[in-house]
């Protein structure tokens, strides 16, 4: 009789070990290669350095790969200097991780005119050199991928980027439709999508849609704010699961979560950057 015990307990642990094989290589499948770029969307009044540790610009720069500037819901009626400096400084800099600038605009969910939107890529243009745009309250009515196509190509008809890269991102905020996506007359050619910005509590019910996987990961972006420290590292491996090529996780929070920069530096934020930098 004890023999037949030991037999099954070692036959129940080998199952268990089968299970849990089988879990992480399910696991490893779904988020195998899905390395990620930070886009912070950087909503800090730059009243300090890239080169001050406390300053929120210091993180950014240690980490963010892309950052999103919005000096007034938009570009403003006039160049700011401390955006000026910023931009400048970013640019002279050998030592930040930050390859790209956009410029915040809103397009009010297709409501905003073509002309309006255009008038303000071409504001950032001509204050800050951006290297694209970040449309924010982008639709998800297939009726208006013209619209959106209209104002990404004026990005990169007109943008002045001394880096030539005329990078567009649309802010849909949830899973939004393929239409937009398709190789079709009405394809939006945007760099990037946002299908998810929320907080963490609603983050645990978020999954992608099936088209999804047939796109390149670096066509996705998820903003996830109110994330503690505890759960940093599962929110990460989440959004590579869910094949998000692009992240920005903080644990500020609302009303307005993107003022400030993940904190602490040393322990969330650079965990935060490190495995972003991780296949899985």
């Amino acid at each position: 009789m004890a023999t037949t015990t030991t037999t099954l307990t070692k036959l129940a642990l080998s199952l268990t070990l089968v299970h849990a094989v089988c879990a992480s290589r399910q696991i490893l499948q779904a988020c195998a290669g899905v390395s990620q770029y930070i886009i912070a969307p950087s909503y800090k009044w730059p009243d300090c350095s890239i080169t001050t540790p406390s300053c929120p610009w210091y993180s950014f720069s240690n980490g963010a790969d892309i950052v999103i500037i919005n000096p007034n819901s938009g570009p403003g009626t006039s160049a700011s200097p401390e955006f000026e400096t910023l931009v400048s400084d970013i640019r002279a800099s050998n030592d930040t991780y930050i390859t790209t600038i956009l410029g915040y605009v809103p397009t009010n969910y297709g409501a905003k005119s073509e002309a309006a939107v255009n008038a303000e890529t071409d504001l950032y243009n001509s204050f800050y050199n951006v290297d694209g745009i970040f449309f924010d309250e982008a639709s998800i009515n297939c009726s208006l991928t013209s619209y959106y196509s209209n104002i990404v190509k004026h990005v990169q008809d007109t943008t002045m980027s001394p880096t030539g890269q005329d990078y567009t991102i649309l802010n849909w905020g949830t899973n939004g439709p393929e239409c937009f996506l398709q190789t079709t007359s009405g394809n939006v050619p945007a760099d990037n999508f946002v299908t998810f910005e929320n907080s963490h509590a609603s983050y645990a019910s978020y999954a992608p849609l099936a088209y999804m996987a047939n796109y390149d990961p670096a066509r996705f972006y998820h903003i996830v704010y109110n994330v503690t420290e505890a759960n940093l590292i599962s929110t990460m491996t989440k959004s590579k699961q869910s094949r998000a090529g692009r992240v920005y996780v903080t644990n500020d929070d609302l009303p307005n979560p993107y003022n400030t920069a993940p904190t602490p530096f040393t322990s969330y934020w650079q965990a935060e950057v490190e495995k972003a930098a991780a296949s899985c």
